[in-house]
């Protein structure tokens, strides 16, 4: 069916890319693994962060909502 190939296609990418950045953390070592660790983790913080800022623009609570990213483009850009 189409839920167990979905299931299969995602247990195959995402199982794949579990293991192998564990077997690459390893490799760097007890101090430079961890620290890429937390330097990717900045990194992802930061941008989710940006995405959110960019879902309502402005004032946190009453600024402009933008549900697509086509609208956010025109909302910080303009047209």
């Amino acid at each position: 069916t189409v839920w167990t190939a979905s299931s299969h296609i995602i247990t195959a990418v995402v199982g794949s890319g579990v293991l192998s950045l564990a077997w690459a953390i390893a490799q760097l070592g007890w101090i430079v693994g961890p620290s890429v660790m937390l330097f990717f983790s900045l990194i992802t913080w930061y941008t989710s962060s940006l995405l959110a800022e960019c879902y309502r623009l402005g004032h946190p609570h009453s600024g402009k909502r933008n549900y697509t990213f086509v609208e956010a483009v025109h909302t910080i850009l303009g047209n």
